[in-house]
């Protein structure tokens, strides 16, 4: 309450408005982070009236508006329009609860719809006039609005005031904007003026049944009467109290009687709550079910009702099950049928799953597989499913346990990613036996290499990736060339049967290119012969055909025409390699040097060759004689033997 007098946040206001007076205009909008309570639609919807300005005695202090929210902020009743909030900006606002004129509903309204309508009307008055002592003074159809819910709801209380101060001259200063068919022709003459009202409702009964059989609606034709004569008397002390109407058979049939014990059910003894609850629903099967869906199924809903233990018995599993057609003499047939479950149940069993009551909870769960289909997509992720996970967290064992029982019917609905939520994974694979199972024959693999397959090996079972496995690895064979010896090397195998590619062989020489060695090359082009070769004799001893291997044969052979015209050299190589027994021999300590040479053969380098003279070398006894004479010292006789090395060193 303490909010009453500021801004609404989050508040958003139609551009076009919905009615316009000469007091204000009337707009519909929404609160983005409002409670469900404000209006049927779960979105937040109010109503705003922007006030103008209006020149006159009644409003110096006050415009309309101003008053007519000072009233509602101080009257509540469930029969009067809610307050919600007002502040002034430019202009005055007011914001109520979601409410329409009934203007521009009321051929919408079925009779029985405007005999509960009149009925709640009639009460807010007596409660205006009997427990809060005023008058309201303008009671017609442009100051009654319809709720969400279906419900009629009073308004238009600007010209509300006290009994003291109701006088003939206030009635005449508010004359002119009041409806002039509520109004006494005999007011300004009479001298009692508290029962203006009486008159005003007797021309509000006429004006909702204009145009509708008395017979529509039980004991019409005699209240009819009793408005004319009775309320609308041109002697105002004949007029009765509002509260003595009530008592009139009109507002006392059996559908008034249905909405009356719902409506005050706290005051109802246990005796007669079970026995109402036992008997309803066949009373209720001879009246229109969507007047009793639109009337009744917010009581029908109601906390009090869901939490009586016969209502819960007998009377809410058919009211949370929409009726299926197919099924007339089915037992636990639903009451409403589909359309009108959809229209008038669906939204109030929106607003149940947003009920912090865990008993309220604990029945919606209890038949939530009887109406989760009337949902749409939406709804159940945007709505239910949050209500439902914030239920898992709670304390309650027995309320998680059935929460989760209600996520289980979501799955095939939402999806397990929507209602479980994070990454999921394959834990678990379907062990049934296969009963048309792929054989691959492995036999004929070989004669195309090219085998077609779309199957990827975790499309087979155990038993099929074996086998296809197997045939994978005959079908294609890695081949991995060996890599050329850097000096003629060995010979190569002779029962090849791997082509060689022309990419394969270049790759290797770019491999080895550093070993720059005349006997490699001789060596490489030496195997491209025998492989050229080898795959001749492979292709003509296939059985494919033979003029397709033929030209394979030539364009083989084309590709090493370059190397046919050194074939002498490379055989020549090829016999070399066949002579050397140890490999020792390709040391150059061991080469042997041939030096005859061709006499014809011209020597390029004959004049560069050194010219080196012969000395005379003596025998070997004068070598040794030599040898001796320098080893053999004889000293001389003359000389003295201590001679040169005296003390003196210097």
């Amino acid at each position: 309450m303490g909010n009453e007098n500021s801004h609404i946040s989050g508040l958003k206001i139609d551009e076009r408005p919905t009615e316009t007076t000469d007091f204000w205009s009337h707009f519909q909008a929404t609160i983005s982070d409002s409670c469900r309570y404000f209006s049927l639609k779960d979105d937040g919807s109010v109503s705003v009236f922007k006030g103008e300005v209006v020149l006159g005695p009644l409003w110096i202090a006050a415009t309309p508006l101003e008053k007519c929210s000072n009233n509602l902020l101080k009257y509540r009743h469930p029969g009067i329009v809610r307050y919600i909030s007002s502040w002034q900006q430019k202009t005055f606002h007011l914001v109520t609860e979601y409410v329409q004129p009934l203007s521009q509903v009321l051929n919408e309204q079925t009779p029985l719809q405007i005999c509960i309508g009149l009925n709640n009307i009639l009460r807010a008055l007596v409660f205006l006039h009997e427990q809060a002592g005023v008058s309201h003074n303008n009671v017609s159809i442009s100051s009654i609005y319809v709720s969400g819910d279906g419900q009629w709801k009073l308004g238009g209380l600007q010209y509300l005031c006290t009994f003291s101060d109701l006088n003939p001259s206030y009635l005449k200063h508010a004359r002119i904007h009041r409806y002039d068919k509520a109004v006494d022709p005999d007011e300004e003459s009479q001298e009692l003026t508290s029962k203006v009202d009486q008159y005003a409702y007797a021309v509000l009964v006429f004006d909702a049944f204009k145009g509708r059989n008395d017979g529509d609606v039980p004991y019409l034709k005699e209240f009819k009467k009793f408005c004319k004569d009775c309320l609308q008397n041109s002697n105002p002390v004949n007029r009765p109290n509002l509260s003595e109407i009530l008592q009139h058979d009109f507002f006392n049939h059996e559908f008034i009687s249905i909405y009356k014990f719902l409506y005050y059910l706290p005051l109802k003894k246990e005796e007669d709550k079970s026995q109402f609850f036992s008997n309803i629903l066949t009373n209720l099967k001879h009246y229109d079910e969507e007047t009793v869906a639109k009337q009744l199924g917010g009581l029908l809903l109601s906390r009090l009702t869901l939490l009586d233990a016969t209502a819960r018995k007998d009377v809410i599993p058919y009211i949370l099950k929409p009726r299926n057609e197919r099924l007339q003499n089915d037992d636990s047939t639903g009451f409403f049928s589909l359309g009108v479950f959809k229209e008038h149940v669906k939204p109030r069993l929106l607003q149940l799953f947003g009920v912090r009551d865990s008993q309220v909870r604990m029945i919606l769960l209890m038949h939530f597989t009887r109406f989760v289909h009337v949902f749409s997509h939406d709804e159940l992720s945007h709505h239910i499913l949050p209500e439902l996970l914030l239920g898992i967290k709670d304390v309650d064992d027995n309320l998680v346990a059935s929460t989760l029982v209600c996520l289980s019917e979501l799955v095939p609905i939402l999806g397990a990613d929507t209602v479980i939520g994070g990454k999921r994974s394959k834990f678990f694979t379907d062990g049934r036996p296969k009963t048309n199972s792929i054989l691959i024959d492995t036999s004929n693999v070989h004669k195309d290499v090219r085998y077609p397959t779309t199957k990827s090996l975790s499309d087979f079972p155990c038993s099929e990736v074996y086998d296809t496995g197997v045939a994978l690895m005959f079908e294609k064979t890695m081949v991995l060339n060996e890599r050329p010896t850097p000096v003629g090397g060995e010979a190569q195998d002779e029962d090849k049967n791997v082509e060689p590619s022309t990419s394969i062989l270049s790759d290797s020489e770019e491999e080895w290119g550093d070993w720059d060695n005349s006997n490699r090359q001789l060596t490489l082009e030496s195997d491209k012969i025998d492989d050229i070769d080898t795959i001749t004799s492979s292709i003509i001893n296939s059985d494919i055909n033979k003029g397709s291997l033929m030209q394979k044969v030539e364009h083989s052979i084309s590709i090493e025409k370059p190397l046919a015209d050194r074939t002498l050299l490379q055989k020549a190589a090829m016999e070399a390699k066949k002579h050397i027994v140890d490999i020792s021999e390709l040391d150059i300590k061991n080469t042997k040097i041939d030096f005859k040479r061709n006499v014809d053969e011209f020597d390029f380098f004959a004049d560069m060759a050194p010219v080196i003279e012969k000395q005379n070398i003596g025998t070997e006894t004068d070598k040794l004689q030599d040898i001796s004479s320098k080893l053999n010292f004889v000293p001389d006789e003359d000389c003295d033997e201590n001679e040169g090395w005296g003390e003196n060193w210097n």
